[in-house]
C-alpha cells in the first residue's frame, strides 16, 4: 500500500493506493494529489491568484472566459442551487462577510450590511453561457465561494485519475466530508469507513 497526506482546500487529503508495484502507485498518488493542489489554486476563495477570484473581479462588467472544467463545476452548481430550491448556493460570499467569517471566527452582522449582501446573493445573479464557456454576473458585488464543493469535485478529479490508471483498490478522503472508494483493501471485500454520530448518543437524557 502506498500513501500520501497533504494539507488541501483547508483540511488534509489522505489516498491510500493498493497494488505490487509501489513505483507506479507513487506516480500516481503524486499525479492526483498534484491535480487536487491545481485545482485548490484555481478555485480559493482566499488567493487572489486564483482563478475564482478573478471571476468575482471582473465578471460584473464584461463576460468572462474560464476553463472548461471549472464552468461545468458551476453548471452542477447551478443544477444543485435549483433542485435545492435555492438552499444550496455558491453566492454566499457576501453573505460571509457580512457575518465576519472571511479571515475570521464570525461576528454578529450589521442589519445594514446584511441587506446589502442579501441584495447580491443567489445564483439568479450568475449567468452562464455554454456556448461561449463564459460567465457574467448582472450586478457588482457578486462573489462565488466553493467552499461547499470543492473539496468534492477535488476528490472527483483526484478519483479520474486513479480509475484512469486502472487502480484497482483505493480510498481517496478530503478532510472529514468527502471519501471516495474504490475496490477494496487486501484480504477485504470493501473498505470500512466510519461516520461519528454528530450528536453523540441521541439515546441518554
Amino acid at each position: 500500500m502506498v500513501q500520501l497526506a497533504r494539507y488541501a482546500m483547508g483540511t488534509e487529503f489522505t489516498m491510500a493506493l493498493c497494488g505490487t508495484d509501489s513505483y507506479f502507485l507513487d506516480s500516481v498518488v503524486e499525479e492526483a494529489m498534484r491535480e487536487v493542489e491545481r485545482l485548490e489554486q484555481q478555485l480559493s476563495f482566499y488567493r487572489d491568484s486564483s482563478e475564482l477570484c478573478d471571476l468575482n473581479r471582473r465578471a460584473a462588467f464584461s463576460p468572462v472566459a474560464v476553463d472548461p472544467r471549472f464552468f461545468r463545476l458551476l453548471e452542477r452548481a447551478e443544477y444543485w442551487y435549483r433542485a435545492s430550491t435555492g438552499a444550496f448556493d455558491i453566492t454566499v460570499g457576501p453573505l460571509l462577510r457580512a457575518w465576519g467569517f472571511i479571515g475570521a471566527s464570525g461576528c454578529p452582522a450589521d442589519p445594514a450590511v446584511l441587506e446589502a449582501a442579501r441584495a447580491v446573493t443567489g445564483m439568479s445573479h450568475v449567468h452562464l453561457n455554454p456556448a461561449a464557456v463564459t460567465v457574467s454576473f448582472d450586478r457588482a458585488g457578486v462573489e462565488l465561494e466553493l467552499g461547499a464543493i470543492g473539496k468534492g469535485w477535488a476528490l472527483e478529479a483526484a478519483e479520474e485519475i486513479v480509475r484512469d490508471n486502472e487502480v484497482a483498490s483505493a480510498l481517496l478522503h478530503g478532510g472529514t466530508s468527502t471519501v471516495c472508494a474504490i475496490g477494496g483493501p487486501p484480504e477485504a471485500d470493501a473498505w470500512t469507513v466510519a461516520v461519528q454520530r454528530p450528536l453523540g448518543d441521541l439515546r441518554r437524557g
